[in-house]
């Protein structure tokens, strides 16, 4: 079946669900554009390209293995701090095709050997499709061995002592969009006119969840942003998955006080396609991606709810760096080899392109806080 006849048969389910019970909260409208479990943008990969110079978007792996080599020896030295505990769980969420635990794996494999051999590396990944594309790449880089595959949180084993990873995911979960208009809040719903388009109609806002969180939010004539209330549950639900470790979470977003300022009125919610950002989100769904910004302070107060310590939140430019201090002052111990990838640690790093565009938010659950990516990282920022 041709992708645009799978885009025009996801428009006709949505409509129909429209036809049947009325204008559909944003939310729900992305949930089914994004992972349909059969037409959603997520739900095939391998059958188009998404990431990487002929998808639609960047990553920090599609800039090459230097990213996972990082976060690898960052995981060594967890181990190290952990008492090198037997088994060490690296457990990641949102892991796409495979390719960032092929390049952590590969690397722990050809310079940490211990330490590869008490790695068990899970993933959590509900749809079959993603599940048959990271096979393929496991296969081809030999760490099949390393691999679980877990289809929902929380994992039937314990205890477990370990990392965990998220490397943009959160960005991706599903949005409410909420207007401030005539002094009160109500919030942007989607619905279908004559022709079959999709348009945004306003509702009222009603439910006690949305009524709570709208209460820190600049009541401004206008003003629209976005609530991603998923994630602090997702967040306090991650807390459990390990008795003791680190839980890393990389994505693209702000502060509460940046994410909701005064001037920043149209929100974070946009899509890309071929590179290209577009405020039209309703077009073509399943087409393209769609994502918003995430708010750190929410993701690490919920955290910090669930028995969570939060050691730092820096921007992925000092996090790297701090982890490959070692290696450029010529420390001995396990090299990344930056000096033969210099235009890849130029890209990850460098704040005009990847270094300043991701945040990362270490929080530790009866776990030591001094790692090596928290260097350079600066008290506070998540007021």
């Amino acid at each position: 079946m041709r992708y645009s006849d799978c885009m025009d048969r996801l428009g006709d389910i949505i409509r129909d669900e429209i036809r049947a019970t009325g204008p559909m909260r944003f939310d729900r409208f992305m949930e089914l554009a994004l992972y349909h479990p059969e037409l959603g943008y997520y739900a095939r990969p391998g059958e188009r390209n998404q990431i990487g110079r002929s998808g639609d978007f960047f990553t920090s792996v599609s800039v090459g293995p230097l990213f996972g080599r990082l976060l690898a020896r960052q995981f060594l030295q967890m181990w190290e701090i952990l008492g090198k505990p037997d088994p060490f769980w690296i457990i990641e969420q949102g892991a796409h095709d495979g390719r960032l635990a092929c390049d952590i794996l590969s690397w722990c494999r050809s310079e940490a050997s211990p330490f590869f051999a008490v790695i068990r590396y899970a993933f959590i990944e509900s749809s079959h499709a993603a599940h048959a594309a990271q096979r393929k790449s496991v296969g081809k880089a030999s760490v099949t061995s390393r691999i679980e595959w877990f289809e929902k949180m929380p994992l039937p084993e314990k205890p477990r002592t370990g990392v965990f990873l998220s490397n943009e995911l959160v960005d991706a979960f599903p949005v409410r969009v909420m207007s401030c208009q005539s002094g009160q809040w109500r919030e942007k719903y989607v619905t279908a006119d004559e022709s079959g388009a999709f348009t945004w109609t306003i509702h009222p806002l009603e439910d006690a969840e949305g009524l709570r969180a709208v209460e820190k939010l600049p009541l401004l004539e206008g003003y629209t942003t976005e609530l991603n209330l998923h994630a602090p549950r997702w967040m306090s639900e991650t807390a459990t998955l390990l008795d003791q470790g680190y839980f890393l979470t990389i994505d693209y977003g702000f502060p509460a006080s940046v994410y909701y300022a005064p001037f920043r009125t149209e929100g974070t919610l946009t899509a890309y396609q071929k590179h290209q950002r577009t405020r039209e989100i309703l077009e073509e769904p399943g087409q393209r991606d769609i994502t918003a910004h995430v708010d750190f302070t929410a993701l690490a107060r919920a955290g910090e709810k669930a028995g969570l310590q939060t050691l730092g939140f820096i921007d992925q430019q000092r996090f790297l760096m701090g982890i490959a201090r070692n290696e450029f002052s010529s420390t001995v111990g396990p090299r990344v080899g930056i000096r033969e990838n210099q235009r890849a640690w130029n890209m990850l790093t460098h704040p005009e392109f990847l270094g300043s565009r991701f945040q990362v938010l270490l929080q530790a659950k009866n776990a030591p806080a001094n790692l090596d990516g928290l260097q350079f990282a600066r008290p506070g920022g998540l007021e």
